[in-house]
C-alpha cells in the first residue's frame, strides 16, 4: 500500500496535513456529533444558571465600571448567554423544520465525506483531499442555506447579544474572589475550535496570526 493510500485509509502515522482528519467514524455517530454539539453550550451554562438568574442591577457610573462588569458578568456567564441565543434560534427553527430537516441532511452529508468515506478524489485531472472536499461541502451548505442562516440565526443572535450586553453591563457582578483568573472561558474554548478546525489551512496566515492574536486579548486578564 503507497503511502498515499495509508493517510487516506486513516493508517496510524499520518501527518496532521493529510486526507484525514481525525480517526475513522461511522454514520451512526454523525447524530451523536451533532447532539453533542447542541448540548454542549446547556451543559457548560447549566453550573452558571443558579448565580445567573441571582440579579442586582444598578447603572455603572463610569465607561470604564461598565467595561469592568461587562467583562466579569461574560467571564461567568458568557455560556448562559450563548445557552438564551441557541433557545430562541431554536424557537424560530420550530416555524421552518423542513428546512431544518435539510440543513440536518446537509450535516450528515459534510459527515460523511469528512469523517466515513474520507477519500481524495480526482476532479478534471485535480486531487482534492478529504479536507478540500469537507470545506466545499461547509461552503456549498453555507451559500444554500444563507437565507435561512441569517434568518434564524444572525438576526436571532443579534438581538440576543444586544440583550446580553444590557445584562452584562448593568448587572452588579459579585466579588471578584482569589480564584477570578480572569480568562474568559467561551473565548478559549472559540479559541481551541478555531485551532482545531484546520480553517487556518484555507485562509491566508496574516488572517490566523489577527483572528488567534484577537482571542489572546480578549481573554487576557484585565
Amino acid at each position: 500500500m503507497s503511502g498515499h493510500d495509508a493517510n487516506a485509509n486513516g493508517a496510524p502515522g499520518s501527518s496532521a496535513s493529510a486526507d484525514v482528519l481525525d480517526a475513522r467514524e461511522t454514520m451512526a455517530d454523525g447524530p451523536k456529533r451533532l447532539m453533542r454539539l447542541v448540548r454542549a453550550p446547556f451543559a457548560r451554562a447549566a453550573p452558571q444558571w443558579k448565580s445567573f438568574v441571582k440579579v442586582a442591577f444598578a447603572c455603572p457610573n463610569s465607561p470604564s465600571e461598565a467595561s469592568a462588569r461587562a467583562r466579569r458578568n461574560v467571564c461567568a456567564y458568557g455560556y448562559c448567554y450563548l445557552a438564551l441565543g441557541l433557545g430562541v434560534a431554536a424557537f424560530n427553527c420550530l416555524s421552518r423544520w423542513f428546512t431544518v430537516v435539510l440543513l440536518v441532511g446537509a450535516f450528515m452529508g459534510h459527515h460523511f465525506v469528512a469523517r466515513v468515506r474520507r477519500v481524495p478524489i480526482e476532479i478534471g485531472g485535480k486531487t482534492f483531499s478529504a479536507r478540500a472536499q469537507s470545506f466545499a461541502v461547509a461552503a456549498a451548505t453555507a451559500v444554500l442555506f444563507g437565507r435561512f442562516i441569517y434568518d434564524v440565526f444572525f438576526v436571532t443572535f443579534a438581538f440576543a447579544f444586544a440583550c446580553a450586553c444590557a445584562h452584562a453591563v448593568m448587572r452588579v457582578p459579585e466579588a471578584k474572589s482569589d480564584e477570578d483568573t480572569g480568562e474568559v472561558p467561551l473565548l478559549r474554548d472559540f479559541a481551541a475550535a478555531y485551532r482545531d478546525s484546520g480553517v487556518d489551512e484555507y485562509v491566508p496566515a496574516r488572517v490566523t496570526s489577527a483572528v488567534r492574536g484577537a482571542f489572546a486579548s480578549l481573554s487576557r486578564k484585565s
